[in-house]
């Protein structure tokens, strides 16, 4: 199956133009279609035919951009996103969307754009436009140092359904990071929909140990006169 520049334009300005595309795992592109992609920096996914036509229901589809295959963010909802060409990660996302509240970030999939999704994730955290988000990366060490950086996120790594469950519990946590890479579509799926429909207690107990944590001065990085973070700790 062959995407030409004309066709991926098309779809992408029909799925409203939000910088991304998932396409069938064996899809090609012409010359000028990858040159379309590379100039207006499109994140491409790929699934199979099947994950494909799940995450956009019984209608048979070539290709769909982001926006389509998921809803818009609701008041309380929790967001998606992934930072590169993930398509299993993605119709995992979108099928667990169709039954609970889980809308992407409307953010190209870049790592490049990390921070700008977490910084956006944060905000509508503080807003209470979202509860919390998932992050699919490629490799979640710098994720999760990043998104711990926010005291609004409380970000974990999904490793097994048992250890999702023990950090949900113990920490409350509102921002879930998978390597998806390194996961299939079920497990990415059970992970995504555990993490969702999780109820969420944050103790006083912790509260009052991140209060400790938050009034004490860092130590600067080395190099740097304060530790990065806008405390100012003493060099």
């Amino acid at each position: 199956m062959i995407f030409t520049a004309r066709q991926l334009e098309d779809l992408h300005r029909n799925a409203g133009g939000n910088g991304h595309l998932v396409l069938p795992y064996g899809a090609r592109l012409t010359p000028l279609g990858a040159d379309w992609v590379r100039s207006k920096k499109i994140g491409l996914g790929y699934g199979p035919d099947e994950l494909v036509k799940q995450a956009n229901g019984a209608k048979p589809v070539e290709a769909v951009g982001a926006s389509a295959i998921a809803p818009a963010a609701a008041p309380g909802a929790y967001l998606w996103w992934c930072d590169g060409p993930c398509g299993a990660a993605k119709a995992a996302a979108v099928a667990v969307g169709k039954e609970s509240s889980l809308a992407a970030v409307d953010e190209v999939a870049d790592p490049k754009r990390l921070v700008a999704v977490i910084k956006k994730i944060a905000r509508d955290v503080r807003d209470n436009k979202a509860a919390g988000a998932v992050l699919m990366v490629a490799s979640g060490g710098a994720a999760t140092v990043l998104a711990n950086r926010s005291p609004l996120l409380r970000a974990v790594m999904g490793t097994t359904l048992e250890s999702l469950e023990a950090a949900v519990g113990a920490v409350a946590s509102n921002v879930l990071i998978i390597e998806y890479a390194r996961k299939s579509f079920p497990e990415i799926k059970n992970l995504l929909s555990r993490f969702v429909r999780a109820k969420r207690s944050l103790s006083a107990e912790l509260c009052k140990q991140m209060q400790e944590l938050s009034s004490d001065k860092c130590s600067p990085l080395p190099g740097h006169s304060d530790c990065g973070c806008g405390c100012k700790g003493a060099a």
